[in-house]
């Protein structure tokens, strides 16, 4: 039989036991440090709009100036700043198709008063703000109380918006807005313009009530499960009921900027907005099952979609591609995104275990 293998003694011949090297012994437990992995899908977002740039620029000079640019952005403000409230509404899981044309109702009431009832602009700019906020609270109580789906309350919602609109002024426009109101939201500061001064402030605050609050880490909880966020605590309707109040001021505060753009009121100058701020925030990165979005990213979809749109102006392409072409994006920015997750379709089916079966 072999010997049995007798146990290492540390110790010398002398009884003590060897030194230690304290150098190796320290620094055996200490793991390396890995840096955070990257968003690729969000870093692609940025990438696609470096590129449209470029392109665009290397095929009219024009593109790239100053003026130009700052034209790109005032284009996007109102896309911006309507995206900043979807992006919160995406978020939770549900979808607001009433942006639009509480935009468009808040334009109408907002310079109804200044025209016809001599209000300040600063008291129409007010009650535009209240209006918004209440159209869309009531939006995201149909919504908790009523246990209406988003995509049908919203559309309802949308409807009755745009016909009060109507209502207002028997569907004619308004005109003669005051000029203080025009200077408020259509004049620059230090050669930057109000709206896109405007676009940074919002998207600041924005961006502290998502990830700087805990109502901000409500909404990412009811979007990833309400069951799971409600067993927490969260009051899962009053977030809804809140977000939805969001998104309607913030159309209320783009529907103003429209006004002093075109420094009139439209019935239906709100419409326009509703697909292309839904895009802003899904190009951004927003998911449109819920529990995923980024406000950086709702600010850069909307550049992209006001570069795509002076760039065709610039190439002399006509205006009805635009939407072709926004379509495309839209798409393409949700496959890069289910892609970066991987498809369904790509993944290996593990083979059915097979039951075992007793021996004797």
């Amino acid at each position: 039989m072999s010997q049995p293998t007798l146990p290492k003694n540390d110790a010398g011949e002398d009884g003590r036991k060897a030194p230690v090297n304290r150098r190796t012994d320290a620094a055996a437990p200490r793991k390396q440090r890995t840096l955070p992995a990257l968003n690729l899908q969000a870093l692609g977002i940025y990438i696609a709009a470096v590129v449209i740039f470029l392109i665009f620029g290397m095929l009219n000079p024009n593109f790239l100036t100053s003026g130009n640019l700052r034209d790109i952005a005032v284009s996007a403000s109102v896309n911006a700043i309507i995206g900043l409230g979807i992006t919160f509404v995406i978020i939770t899981g549900g979808i607001d198709l009433a942006v639009g044309s509480i935009a468009s109702f808040v334009g109408i009431v907002s310079a109804t008063l200044m025209v016809n009832a001599g209000t300040s602009p600063f008291l129409a700019l007010l009650a535009g703000i209240g209006l918004g906020l209440v159209c869309g609270a009531i939006n995201g109580l149909l919504i908790t109380k009523l246990k209406l789906p988003p995509f049908i309350a919203t559309l309802g919602t949308m409807s009755i918006y745009q016909g009060f609109a109507y209502v207002v002024t028997n569907g004619r426009p308004v005109y003669n807005v005051p000029k203080d109101f025009v200077f408020m939201l259509n004049s620059y500061v230090g050669g930057i313009p109000v709206a896109v001064i405007l676009v940074a402030v919002l998207a600041i605050l924005c961006w502290l009530l998502l990830r700087r609050t805990v109502f901000g880490q409500n909404v990412i909880a009811t979007g990833g499960s309400e069951e799971t966020a409600w067993l927490s605590g969260v009051r899962v309707d009053r977030v809804k009921i809140a977000v939805y109040a969001l998104s309607g001021v913030l159309a209320g505060v783009g529907g103003l900027v429209i006004v002093a753009r075109i420094n009139a009121a439209q019935t239906d100058a709100g419409s326009p907005y509703l697909l292309t701020a839904i895009a802003s925030a899904v190009i951004g990165g927003a998911n449109l099952m819920g529990g995923e979005g980024r406000i950086a990213g709702t600010l850069v979809g909307a550049l992209i979609l006001g570069a795509l749109t002076n760039g065709l102006v610039l190439l002399n392409v006509p205006s009805f591609y635009e939407q072709i072409v926004t379509g495309l994006v839209v798409v393409i920015a949700v496959a890069l995104d289910q892609g970066s997750k991987g498809w369904p379709l790509f993944k290996k089916k593990s083979p059915p275990k097979k039951e075992a079966t007793a021996t004797a």
